[in-house]
């Protein structure tokens, strides 16, 4: 039994299977580096400091030469299908660059296969040396009016909570539906505090009365505050923050500068993404936010804890992961130097990845998984012609017509207006000099055929 092994193990009676020593370890309990070795048994620390006595011939042996060592780095918040790969293939990147755990919110599969994909991706999450953290889908669909492929209704979240992968329940996004007091809704989140789960929030603008109403629901996180005044309200009121810095919203300069020149408390305050596309994941995932915060003026250690012990707090899930610490998995970063947060290779579990081979090639190291057939071809559509797309007028008309304006780096949206021009034809065109767009929604179930 490997709980019997790890407790003789930290006695001396059985010796670890693995010992990383001088390490400069990045303590975010105490936020202090401390100059000591690293035990580990079946996969979790078991000693820090002298372990001399837990080692002996068949101990392997894992020299950081005075390394700065960090615990393994978390996203708190991620739909990983928006990287457009599998959630193996995200895991090997992720591992890359020194993340082991991520909590997912997969509810674009959900939308698409409904509980049977969420059971799928948490058998497909089985796997991996990545630990998956799931959250389960709260909105699915989105809002009332949209056409999905599938649907969650509080029958299918009361059966999703009771896996042992699920910390949450995942981003209620239909703020509306809780304000109002529907039944379905409230069912969920109800379902969720009864098995003392987190429940996590989406709600852009919302301060005030309706604020207090939301929270007043057991919500008790948000990632979707538009301005400063608004993520401070929020934090005042007891709700975490999650600072995200992800490929469509980037958050970070807008929110942590103010943080930290206000001197605001950052216990409560972690990094999330909240989606990287593949170009960018490329380049970085957590380490990269890191990098950010560090840049723009936050102590090393606080950054490092911002995605890993306070993450792990919030979920409930800071007994197994989040900090090196004795009972804790040993998921750990060795870096190459600490301001810059580069990485030199990652163990996930207590197993070295890429220790003495290029970083890069951890990807190729996570397993492939198996689809089955029902997850293929789900696209349904009826052919679309051109004369779809277009919106006629009578010909060589000025139209007014609504625009979504759009902001960098941002996903909230505004509505305005412009004048277009019809022409001859009478099509309505965009106008490209004006960066005024065309853009269209079209239902991919092969339910209704709307295009909107």
């Amino acid at each position: 039994m490997q709980l019997t092994e790890r407790i003789f193990t930290g006695k001396g009676d059985i010796k670890a299977d693995t010992v990383l020593e001088h390490c400069r370890i990045i303590n975010v309990n105490t936020k202090e580096i401390l100059n000591a070795d690293i035990a580990i048994q079946s996969g979790y620390i078991v000693g820090i400091g002298d372990v001399s006595g837990l080692r002996d011939a068949g101990t392997r042996i894992i020299d950081v030469n005075h390394s700065h060592v960090s615990p393994g780095l978390l996203d708190g918040h991620v739909h990983f299908e928006s990287s457009m790969v599998t959630l193996s293939r995200f895991a090997g990147k992720a591992l890359e660059h020194g993340t082991t755990g991520i909590v997912i919110d997969p509810h674009e599969i959900a939308n698409v296969l409904g509980r049977q994909g969420i059971e799928l991706v948490m058998e497909e999450a089985k796997s991996l040396a990545l630990n998956i953290f799931v959250a389960v889908s709260s909105c699915v669909p989105a809002t009332p009016f949209e056409t999905s492929g599938a649907s969650l209704d509080a029958a299918d979240v009361q059966a999703l909570i009771e896996n042992e992968m699920v910390v949450c329940l995942g981003e209620v996004m239909d703020f509306p539906a809780v304000l109002s007091g529907d039944a379905g809704k409230l069912a969920m989140i109800q379902a969720a505090r009864e098995r003392r789960l987190v429940v996590d929030g989406h709600a852009p603008g919302l301060m005030g009365l309706d604020l207090w109403s939301y929270m007043a629901a057991g919500i008790s996180s948000d990632h979707e505050s538009l301005t400063y005044e608004e993520a401070l309200e929020k934090l005042r009121l007891g709700m975490k923050l999650m600072l995200r810095e992800g490929s469509a919203a980037k958050c970070l300069e807008n929110f942590l500068p103010r943080l930290l020149e206000e001197g605001v408390s950052l216990e409560n305050v972690f990094f999330v993404t909240d989606d990287k596309h593949p170009e960018d994941l490329l380049g970085g995932y957590m380490d990269s936010i890191v990098r950010k915060a560090i840049s723009l003026g936050l102590d090393p250690l606080d950054a490092i804890s911002m995605c890993t012990i306070n993450t792990a707090r919030h979920y409930r899930i800071d007994h197994l992961v989040g900090s090196i610490s004795i009972g804790r998995r040993a998921d750990l970063v060795i870096l190459d130097d600490l301001e810059e947060f580069s990485i030199h290779s990652v163990i996930a579990g207590g197993e070295p990845i890429a220790l003495n081979a290029p970083i890069a090639s951890i990807e190729t190291q996570t397993p492939v998984f198996n689809y089955p057939d029902y997850v293929f071809d789900t696209i349904r559509y009826t052919e679309i012609n051109p004369q779809d797309l277009q919106i006629i007028y009578a010909p060589d008309s000025s139209v007014s017509v609504n625009v979504i304006k759009v902001f960098p780096d941002q996903i909230f949206t505004d509505k305005d207006n412009a004048k277009l021009v019809t022409y001859g034809s009478g099509v309505l065109l965009p106008d490209a000099n004006r960066d005024i767009l065309s853009t269209a929604v079209i239902e991919r179930h092969g339910k209704n055929g709307n295009i909107g």
